[in-house]
């Protein structure tokens, strides 16, 4: 069902993650949630639209 995990990473976050860092692409980012070990503790990964790079700024989600 899924693909191939891409190379992830990580980005230390600052003020705003709009303009990726690998290619210069400035509208933003889609989305990737994936289940982690940890409590039922989902990742929140951004990919870019332009050059399908993976992005893991920190952000968890708690699965209900």
């Amino acid at each position: 069902m899924s693909k191939t995990k891409a190379k992830i990473k990580i980005i230390e976050f600052e003020t705003e993650f709009r303009v990726c860092p690998n290619c210069g692409y400035e509208d933003g980012f889609h989305s990737i949630f994936r289940k982690s070990d940890v409590n039922g503790e989902l990742r929140w990964y951004f990919v870019c639209p332009r050059c399908s790079a993976t992005f893991d700024i920190g952000l968890k989600v708690q699965a209900s």
